[in-house]
């Protein structure tokens, strides 16, 4: 189980997890989604879902660009991340 259901909210039971890396790919560059649609990734997601589950450390890691990038840029990606 992932959390409980209190009076007061969700109690998140996953604060065993130290870390956990958000790995996403899209067609947009990365400071489209940060600037201009909000960041709802970061926003909603790893601030407001992950961290309510008790994770504490949350981090997001996109590939923009995808569909243009060459192969050896993408082996790169995949090769630091």
């Amino acid at each position: 189980m992932s959390h409980t259901v209190t009076k007061t909210g969700i109690r998140g039971l996953l604060t065993d997890v130290q870390h956990a890396y958000v790995l996403t790919t899209s067609t947009s560059p990365t400071f489209y989604f940060k600037l201009f649609c909000g960041n709802g990734i970061q926003r909603i997601f790893l601030n407001q879902t992950l961290k309510q589950l008790g994770i504490k450390h949350r981090y997001w890691i996109n590939f923009g660009g995808i569909s243009s990038s060459s192969q050896q840029r993408r082996q790169a990606y995949l090769r630091k991340n």
